[in-house]
């Protein structure tokens, strides 16, 4: 008979192939966006992704002075209260939540809102593509930060039901609702959505793209490399629920490791499909 521990490791073990599998074939339809660029920037790329795999923390950056003042203007000082607010060059990628059914079909997105708790403290981190916040408007910019705050919100919300497993049914449900929710707090127009939407795609094939499970192991990187600046962030756990909630650093460092090695997956099949194309994308990327 095979025990629940045993169940539960083969599962793991399963969906960290599948996983991988997908990241494979992603990265064949990733390939064909470089290949189009000049090759310079596509060295520049694959070199920007050598660097976050050899650093995973150098992924993300503090916003300079006036980005936060923008952005703390648009949405409010007291509601970014112990927020860390960070960018980066990449754009990230999951399967769509928007087209659950469409083999292939990616999200792409310019941030991402993450909890983590370490070291007996939770940590909020909200992280931008540098571009996007040069790029957007301010209703663009006001209208994607109450997106990734409500979302988080959410999330919060099912954590402490003990919701662990979503369907991407559900985070598409999860996504329309806290879309609904940014388009009403931020007062952005329909025309205006639609033009976000052609940003971000536009963004996505010409900055590096990288799997949300790597993205956010670099933000745990980043928060342990820079604990003597972050750990002023860190809040208690409120309750009882959230204390339960709290994972042990080792779980953490464990978690990451293994994104970190299947971005290391990715990032070797991405190099072998735009070698194929000849020499022009310089062999020193092989």
């Amino acid at each position: 008979m095979i025990s629940s521990e045993e169940g539960e490791e083969e599962l793991r073990r399963r969906a960290d192939a599948e996983y991988i599998a997908w990241l494979q074939v992603e990265a064949k339809e990733i390939a064909e966006t470089l290949k189009k660029l000049y090759p310079g920037r596509t060295n520049q790329i694959i070199k920007s992704y050598e660097k976050y795999l050899n650093h995973p923390a150098s992924m993300h950056v503090p916003l300079e002075y006036d980005e936060e003042e923008t952005i703390e203007r648009l949405i409010g000082k007291e509601r970014l209260k112990n927020i860390i607010l960070l960018k980066t060059e990449a754009v990230i990628f999951a399967p769509s939540i928007l087209a659950p059914h469409n083999m292939g079909s990616l999200d792409y997105g310019a941030a991402m809102y993450r909890l983590f708790s370490l070291h007996g403290l939770w940590f909020s981190v909200i992280a931008m593509n540098e571009e996007y916040l040069n790029s957007a408007t301010k209703n663009m910019l006001r209208y994607m930060l109450e997106h990734e705050l409500a979302q988080g919100e959410i999330y919060a919300e099912l954590a402490v039901q003990n919701i662990k497993s979503l369907s991407l049914e559900l985070k598409g449900a999860i996504h329309e609702e806290a879309r609904m929710k940014a388009i009403q707090w931020s007062c952005i127009s329909s025309e205006e959505v639609e033009q976000e939407r052609q940003l971000i795609i536009g963004l996505s094939a010409l900055h590096p793209l990288v799997p949300v499970h790597f993205a956010s192991a670099s933000l745990f990187k980043y928060l342990e490399e820079n604990w003597d600046t972050v750990k002023q962030f860190g809040q208690a756990s409120r309750n009882e629920t959230e204390k339960e909630l709290e994972f042990s650093t080792e779980k953490l460092a464990e978690w990451a490791d293994s994104a970190i090695n299947s971005f290391n997956i990715f990032l070797k099949a991405l190099k072998r499909e735009i070698t194929m194309t000849g020499a022009e994308y310089g062999t020193e990327i092989v």
